[in-house]
């Protein structure tokens, strides 16, 4: 008598199985993020010299990690497009979408406050 073949697991949990909640760019992008919000909390809250370039180095990092969730976002769409995945796609498209809004808003404040900042120090 020969042993039945081996179960396969349900699709559902074998895409369970294959997806890591934690990944590499996951964790920097988050240390990135909280970071630069941190550093920009602490701009506003500082009242000495050093606050405008403060300010503008947390909004240049949290625009750059904005920017890079935006492109991760895009590689998203993509595979879900690939895979039929229609309601995935849409919503990595529109937190994509907003994140490219955020970065170029963050990226236009640190590049106004550096204009401030070097018309104030005289260079």
């Amino acid at each position: 008598m020969t042993p039945p073949p081996p179960r396969t697991a349900a699709p559902l949990l074998r895409h369970a199985q294959r997806r890591r909640l934690l990944t590499p760019f996951r964790l920097v992008m988050l240390v990135a993020v909280v970071g630069s919000g941190l550093l920009i909390a602490y701009g506003i809250v500082d009242r000495t010299a050093t606050q405008i370039p403060m300010l503008a180095a947390g909004l240049a990092v949290l625009g750059l990690s904005l920017g890079a969730i935006a492109v991760a976002c895009v590689v998203t769409i993509v595979r879900a497009g690939r895979d039929g995945r229609a309601a995935m796609a849409f919503w990595a498209a529109l937190a994509g979408g907003a994140a490219v809004v955020a970065a170029a808003g963050c990226l236009a404040a640190a590049v106004v406050m550096a204009m401030v900042w070097g018309s104030a120090t005289g260079g």
